[in-house]
C-alpha cells in the first residue's frame, strides 16, 4: 500500500427533494451571479430548472445559462460559457444534470481563470491554477464526477477526446437525489452500470501490494452494481434500486478506492477515440475494450493480474477460477444488452481506422500501469476485441 492523503472536498446532499437545499449552499457561498450548465431538455422535464430559478430569484441572484451541452461535451460549450463568465463576472458555477453537463462546467469553470486557450490544458501544455467555485446537481448514476475534479471533453475542431483533473475543479456540493434518475431509460442505465464498474476496476487493477481493504470495498460496490442492475432489469425498479446505484456511482470515482494505490486507467484512454470517431456511448465504448485488456494484460504481467482475477472470481463469480473471469465479465455484459467485442460493433473496420485510434489514444505518450500500452500492445488489445 502506498502513503497517501485523502480528504472529500465534496459536500455530499443525498436523498429525496435535497434540492430543497440548494438555497442554503447558495447563501453559504454568498453568490450573486450564477452561471448554470446544463444539457438539453432533462433538467426542464424533471422540473429542477425551474426550481433552480425560483430560488436564485429568492436570493436575488442573476443567472446566466449554458444550456444544450451535449453527450461527450466539445470545446465550443466551454469557450462559450467562458465568454460568458468573463463578460458577466460570475461568481458561481452550477451544473444541473449528467457527467458531460458536469464535466462542460469543470471546465468553464477553470478556463474562465485561465489566461490561455483551454484545450492546451486538456492537451497538458500547460496547466490550470485555480476555478471558479462549482457545485452540481445530478441526475445519472454512471461517472462519479459529482465528487472528484476529472473533466471529459471533446474537440470536434481536432477530432480528439481528453481529460484532465484538478482538486480546484472538485464541486463544492453535490445534490444527488437518486428520483431524478427513475426517469432513465434501459440503455442509459446499463451504460451508467459498466461505466460504474469500470471505474472501480480501473482503480482495482493495480501494481501496488497489499491493498486488501480498498479491494475488498472495491467489490463489495461491484456486487451491489450487479445485484442492483439484475433488480432493475427484472422488473424490480423504484427509488431503492435507484438509490443504490446513485450510491455505488459516487463512491465508484471519489478516489476512496484507489487512493491506497496507483490505479491503471487504459481502458478508458484506448476507448476515448472510439466514442469520438463512432459516437459510441461512453459505458458500451468500455464494454467493448476492457476484457480484452485483461487478457493481454494477463499475458504481460501475470504476477498482478492472477491474484487480482482471483479475487473476482472468488468474490463476484462465485469460486470461478482466474482464467474464466474475462468470459464471465463478457456474459453478465451481453445479458445486459451489451455488446463486448469490436467485431460485433464495427464490422467492416478496416486496419488503417484502427491504427488512426490508436494514434489518437496514444498521442499523449504511452497509457496504462499493470502494463505499459504502446503501439503494439494497443493493437493487440484492438485485434482481441475484433478476433483477427
Amino acid at each position: 500500500m502506498k502513503n497517501f492523503e485523502y480528504r472529500s472536498l465534496t459536500k455530499i446532499i443525498f436523498g429525496k427533494d435535497q434540492i430543497s437545499n440548494l438555497e442554503r449552499e447558495l447563501e453559504e457561498f454568498k453568490v450573486r451571479k450564477l452561471l448554470l450548465v446544463y444539457g438539453m431538455s432533462s433538467i426542464k422535464n424533471l422540473g429542477i430548472y425551474e426550481q433552480v430559478i425560483f430560488i436564485c430569484n429568492k436570493l436575488d441572484i442573476e443567472v446566466y445559462e449554458e444550456g444544450g451541452v451535449r453527450p461527450n461535451p466539445d470545446m465550443s460549450s466551454v469557450r462559450s460559457g467562458i465568454e460568458t463568465c468573463r463578460t458577466n463576472d460570475i461568481d458561481f458555477v452550477l451544473a444541473a444534470g449528467g457527467g458531460s453537463a458536469i464535466d462542460c462546467a469543470k471546465a468553464i469553470a477553470f478556463g474562465t481563470k485561465y489566461d490561455g486557450d483551454p484545450w492546451d490544458v486538456y492537451l497538458l501544455k500547460d496547466k490550470a491554477t485555480s476555478a471558479l467555485p462549482l457545485g452540481v446537481i445530478i441526475t445519472l448514476a454512471a461517472t462519479g464526477t459529482e465528487t472528484n475534479g476529472n473533466s471529459v471533453i471533446s474537440n470536434d475542431e481536432t477530432g480528439e477526446k481528453r481529460s484532465v483533473a484538478y482538486p480546484f475543479s472538485v464541486p463544492k456540493f453535490a445534490i444527488i437525489d437518486p428520483s431524478y434518475t427513475l426517469s432513465v431509460d434501459r440503455y442509459h442505465v446499463i451504460a451508467g452500470s459498466m461505466d460504474i464498474m469500470m471505474h472501480v476496476f480501473e482503480q482495482f487493477f493495480s501494481n501496488t501490494l497489499r491493498t486488501e481493504t480498498s479491494d475488498y470495498m472495491s467489490m463489495g460496490v461491484i456486487k451491489s452494481v450487479i445485484e442492483n442492475t439484475s433488480r432493475y432489469l427484472a422488473g424490480e425498479d423504484g427509488y431503492e434500486t435507484r438509490a443504490n446505484l446513485s450510491w455505488a456511482s459516487t463512491i465508484g470515482l471519489n478516489w476512496i478506492l484507489g487512493v491506497d494505490k496507483v490505479g491503471d486507467w487504459a481502458t478508458h484512454r484506448l476507448s476515448y477515440p472510439i466514442t469520438k470517431e463512432y459516437g459510441i456511448t461512453h459505458g458500451y465504448a468500455l464494454a467493448l475494450i476492457f476484457t480484452s485488456w485483461i487478457r493481454v494484460a494477463l499475458k504481460y504481467n501475470s504476477i498482478t493480474m492472477i491474484p487480482r482475477l482471483e479475487i473476482i472470481g472468488d468474490m463476484i463469480f462465485d469460486g470461478t477460477d482466474y482464467s474464466l473471469v474475462p468470459d464471465k465479465l463478457d456474459e453478465l455484459f451481453s445479458e445486459w444488452g451489451a455488446k463486448v467485442k469490436l467485431s460485433e460493433e464495427l464490422k467492416d473496420v478496416t486496419l488503417e481506422e484502427i491504427d488512426k485510434l490508436i494514434e489518437n489514444a496514444l498521442a499523449l505518450g504511452s497509457v496504462g500501469t499493470v502494463i505499459e500500452i504502446d503501439k503494439e500492445k494497443a493493437l493487440e488489445i484492438f485485434k482481441n476485441s475484433l478476433g483477427w
